[in-house]
């Protein structure tokens, strides 16, 4: 008997897990989090009620609808789809806080410097000015040393979160920015749970349409062909044994 076929899930998004683990570890970012959603929540429900009014959308979504594709999803989808490619600020609020990190880094490495500097010359020690003159004052000493190596530490921290923070841009901007067609791929394609995945060319076809009526309307400099579906399909969706 062969074995059973398996088909790849739609690329991973933000859980309730996850939320749920940002608000154990910082409850300010996410605090910040909660008061930005019901906006980004708005944003996309007005998308949808824009997107669903479209009559070339209308024509698709009756004809996706006999496949027993539920429209709705397929709005949430288009209407994801034109809010990342509108107005997502993801990416510069990630290259925003890699830029600062780098230029905090920088600040502090020379920072590091001067103080070493400073405190390898004995003309900044008063007993030693008072001795100088003639007089006698208490010392206090005090070892930089430590205190360098810590900012130098600090330093390497910085650095490497800024690092982070760019592998974190290349690695997720892919994933992001394809998840709400592979999504509505995996809706259309997929429409019952039991179903094996089937991308038929006068589906990819009407699937084509629909984007580019979608990027037409919002001035979405994107394309999509039966070809470039058919492949996103391939590559995230076909079932492999």
């Amino acid at each position: 008997m062969p074995a059973p076929m398996r088909t790849k899930q739609p690329p991973p998004i933000p859980t309730r897990d996850a939320l749920k683990q940002l608000a154990a570890e910082s409850r300010s970012f996410a605090e910040q989090n909660a008061k930005a959603a019901p906006a980004v929540r708005k944003l996309r429900e007005r998308y949808e009620r824009e997107i669903s009014s479209l009559r070339e959308v209308k024509t698709h979504l009756d004809k996706l609808k006999d496949r027993g594709v539920k429209p709705e999803r397929v709005l949430k989808c288009l209407a994801a789809f034109v809010q990342l490619e509108r107005d997502a600020t993801w990416q510069n609020t990630v290259d925003a806080n890699k830029a600062n990190l780098r230029d905090l880094a920088e600040r502090l490495r020379s920072i590091a410097g001067e103080v070493e500097r400073t405190y390898d010359t004995d003309a900044i020690r008063p007993d030693l000015f008072a001795l100088s003159l003639g007089f006698r004052v208490p010392a206090a000493p005090y070892d930089h040393r430590k205190a360098v190596e810590g900012m130098r530490e600090t330093v390497a921290d910085l650095k490497t979160k800024a690092r982070g923070f760019g592998r974190f841009r290349k690695d997720i901007t892919p994933v992001v920015k394809r998840w709400p067609i592979v999504t509505l791929l995996w809706h259309v394609c997929k429409p019952e749970p039991d179903n094996i995945p089937e991308f038929p060319l006068e589906l990819r076809q009407r699937l084509a349409e629909l984007l580019h009526a979608v990027c037409e309307r919002y001035a979405i400099k994107n394309s999509f062909t039966a070809g470039s579906l058919d492949k996103q399909f391939r590559r995230h969706l076909q079932p492999s044994k």
